[in-house]
């Protein structure tokens, strides 16, 4: 049995070499107990359903069910498990999908273990965790996109000028605490803007809106004067 205070997570992984390399790596954190393993998905919902872990490391590419149909049942059942992606694929689209399907994360196989260790704990404790490099793609290709939206969306506009600000500053990474800083508000009328900025947008944490900031720049360069 685990420390109440330690992380349990679950591996899953269909390569069971990739696997073992794994727990034998977080085996040495005393802050995390591996509590199960899964090689393809119906094994990863068995065990969520079997260990309740705290952290899911989910591979995408799986046999009979792969991460990306995991997911939305994950999110369905209102598990309070957070998802970690862990994949050797980088593909824009495979990422956003992934944090639209509720992921707090996603790291490719070549992360050093510092990184993922790092990430791990973030999740864990709530927040979001993008590998830097993963980050740099996006924001590299986000602008060469046409068609996936218009950079002028009626739900883009719905925001007040004081939504948008808070918008703007949750993609350049600021905390709630900063926020409220250079605003000059509480910290609590800061969590209460997100509360709406997520009703209004249809969206589930804070990693997912700023995705959607960083793609629109009608919010990105929304001023205080543009209404």
């Amino acid at each position: 049995m685990g420390r109440k205070d330690q992380i349990r997570l679950v591996i899953a992984d269909d390569h069971r070499l990739f696997r073992e390399g794994l727990v034998e790596l977080l085996r040495r954190e005393e802050a995390i107990e591996v509590v199960g393993e899964a090689a393809n998905g119906r094994e990863v919902l068995k065990a969520l359903e079997e260990f309740h872990p705290d952290v899911l490391l989910l591979d995408l590419f799986m046999p009979e069910m792969d991460g990306l149909d995991v997911l939305p049942q994950i999110r369905e059942h209102n598990s309070s498990t957070k998802v970690l992606i862990l994949t050797g694929y980088f593909d824009q689209e495979l990422v956003f999908r992934s944090l639209w399907e509720g992921a707090r994360g996603y790291l490719q196989k070549n992360v050093s273990s510092a990184e993922l260790l790092k990430a791990i704990r973030a999740v864990h404790a709530g927040e979001a965790w993008i590998e830097r490099g993963v980050m740099g793609h996006l924001l590299e290709e986000l602008p060469r996109q046409e068609n996936r939206v218009n950079k002028k969306s009626q739900s883009a506009q719905l925001l007040s000028q004081r939504e948008a600000e808070v918008a703007r500053f949750v993609a350049e990474g600021l905390s709630n605490k900063e926020v409220a800083d250079r605003l000059l508000i509480s910290e609590k009328t800061v969590k209460s803007h997100l509360v709406s900025i997520f009703r209004k947008l249809h969206l589930r944490h804070r990693l997912q809106l700023a995705l959607y900031t960083l793609e629109r720049d009608s919010i990105l360069n929304r001023r205080p004067n543009d209404g």
